[in-house]
């Protein structure tokens, strides 16, 4: 099971606590536990993920990170479209 999947599991398994008839104080601890391994599996997916940046850079490949404005694809172009405050160039 990927990384991805483990935490939309732990994910899930948090919003369906309530619903499971565990005391007060069981849900407590279980609610920590479950925290403590989304948090560990999020550390582990950014560190894949700059993992997989550095060995791209070291390769030679370009890497760029997603612009903060808007992205848009134009089909007839076929071309990325990035929008920068009323900047329109395409890329």
């Amino acid at each position: 099971m990927s990384l991805d999947a483990l935490i939309m599991l732990f994910g899930a398994l948090v919003a369906v606590m309530p619903f499971l008839g565990f005391t007060v104080n069981m849900q407590m601890w279980i609610f920590f536990i479950l925290g403590i391994i989304i948090i560990g599996l999020g550390i582990a997916v950014r560190r894949r993920g700059e993992r997989q940046r550095i060995i791209s850079t070291r390769k030679g490949e370009f890497v760029e990170s997603v612009p903060s404005g808007i992205v848009s694809y134009d089909i007839e172009a076929r071309n990325d479209i990035h929008l920068h405050d009323g900047d329109h160039t395409a890329a």
